[in-house]
């Protein structure tokens, strides 16, 4: 009953253009952060352990995988944190119109 009413919530700020833009725009920085999030999980790493992996402070770690902050952190920067978690960061452009089509199926293959 609960989900109900989050899907309904959400449904409705969707009808929002300008709320379905930003949301969109800022999905793919969200998905991004979960994936390192989860591969932190895997590894049984604290923020404090990729941090001393990254010869950086936990502070750091801190603000770039916290409520959105992963869209400030350079490309870099995730290389160097996917790398210490076993991962790759494979940065990808398409085309705009095949987005919504091939993005999933490359979700599917990772196993996100």
């Amino acid at each position: 009953m609960k989900n109900a009413k989050v899907e309904s919530l959400l449904e409705r700020k969707m009808e929002n253009p300008a709320y379905r833009a930003r949301f969109e725009r800022n999905y793919p920085a969200f998905v991004l952060e979960v994936q390192l999030l989860k591969a932190l999980e895997r590894k049984g790493w604290t923020f404090e352990r990729l941090a001393r992996a990254l010869h950086t402070s936990k502070s750091n770690i801190s603000r770039d995988l916290s409520a959105g902050g992963i869209r400030t952190a350079s490309l870099p920067r995730l290389a160097k944190m996917a790398e210490a978690l076993d991962m790759a960061f494979v940065p990808l452009l398409v085309s705009q119109k095949q987005e919504r089509t091939i993005l999933p199926k490359i979700q599917e293959l990772a196993a996100l």
